[in-house]
């Protein structure tokens, strides 16, 4: 077992793009750390640079405390599972567990051993004798794993393993592998653009956007308290709501999307002083879709569409916002039971003030 930590890690390929810059991370050993953000992100860099199979371009690399920017993958004591499976087609399953037990060179006595635990920790041991295509997605995604396990390394590192399984198998793999890598207490890398399988697997969750490391911390801090306004709208599906806000100090009112609420604010800047800092001027304020309740006392909307999900449905609505880099866009509530909104009438919408997050208008979250 080992920790692993990137000291302000560049990665810039020669065509010029920048895939990470400054990148410092420490995750610590046992530890399931996610890495996720969109598409482009720096994410999968990140793996593959700390897997060996690119070379960083300036900063350091460090497993178990030993910098790793010179040593060749195969020196690095990491197991790596892909997204494509990357099973020999023309081996049986045991013979792909095996592989790199082989090329370890390891005792055929301890080869058997740590393929039949795998196989039975993974359920495979009634598909020793198949071959990959005749297996399912979900039966070779396990395979996959199990390839990477029987080594025992140092650390796991796997780049968006589930993305190619349908949404109940991506359920249960994932409860699979929360139990397994807590049964061998290995330090794993996780590498998706899914923010429900960061919420779901990570001890802590490192969210990027443009090559660059926005927040680290626990699922729900940071779901609590985005750093800012990127991770709130990442975080969550759907994602907060972001409003632009002012504090007018003639009415006594926080003023939401082009004052469509109207809330007085001192009870307010008695839980946040440091709103007083931002009195007049621009700032955005977020609410999770969760937070909206139907009020006779809520501001008037229109819905645009609704998502009916049976136990609950999603009620779409235009409210002026004005976030960095964007325009007004539209809104969404999470409201309870069966869909009794159509679209084009009016709901009355309204939310305690105390469930508001509050950024700067470069999308900051305000201490």
């Amino acid at each position: 077992m080992a920790d692993v930590e990137y000291r302000h890690v560049d990665k810039i390929f020669e065509e010029g793009t920048k895939a990470l810059e400054k990148f410092s991370l420490a995750v610590e050993d046992g530890e399931m750390m996610v890495l996720v953000g969109p598409s482009g992100c720096g994410k999968s860099t990140a793996l593959r640079l700390l897997a060996g199979l690119e070379a960083v371009s300036n900063g350091e690399l460090l497993i178990g405390g030993k910098l790793v920017n010179e040593c060749s993958p195969q020196h690095r004591d990491i197991a790596m599972v892909f997204q494509n499976y990357a099973l020999y087609p023309h081996m049986t399953v045991r013979r792909n567990l095996e592989f790199p037990l082989r090329m370890m060179k390891l005792s055929k006595s301890e080869i058997a051993r740590r393929v039949e635990d795998a196989a039975h920790l993974l359920t495979l041991t009634d598909l020793l004798e198949k071959r990959p295509r005749q297996l399912s997605g979900g039966q070779r995604q396990r395979v996959a794993m199990g390839r990477a396990m029987v080594r025992q390394p140092q650390v796991f590192l796997m780049d968006e393993p589930l993305s190619n399984l349908d949404a109940k198998l991506r359920t249960q793999i994932r409860a699979e592998i929360i139990r397994l890598q807590k049964s061998s207490g290995v330090t794993t890398i996780y590498v998706t653009h899914d923010q429900v399988e960061a919420m779901t697997l990570g001890d802590r969750i490192a969210v990027l956007n443009a090559g660059k490391l926005q927040q680290v911390g626990p699922p729900q801090e940071l779901y609590e308290h985005p750093a800012n306004t990127f991770v709130a709208v990442f975080l969550g599906n759907p994602g907060m709501n972001i409003f632009d806000a002012t504090l007018n100090r003639d009415t006594g009112m926080l003023q939401l999307a082009a004052g469509t609420w109207q809330i007085p604010f001192e009870p307010l800047l008695v839980r946040k002083p440091s709103l007083t800092e931002y009195m007049e001027g621009p700032m955005l304020a977020g609410l999770r879709p969760e937070m909206f309740s139907t009020s006779t006392s809520g501001a008037e909307m229109t819905v645009e569409s609704v998502e009916s999900l049976g136990h609950e449905c999603l009620v779409y609505f235009t409210a002026s916002c004005v976030v960095p880099g964007g325009d007004q866009k539209t809104q969404v509530a999470r409201l309870p039971g069966p869909a009794f909104y159509g679209t084009g009438n009016s709901i009355q919408l309204g939310f305690d003030p105390e469930r508001l997050h509050f950024f700067t208008a470069d999308g900051d979250a305000i201490a």
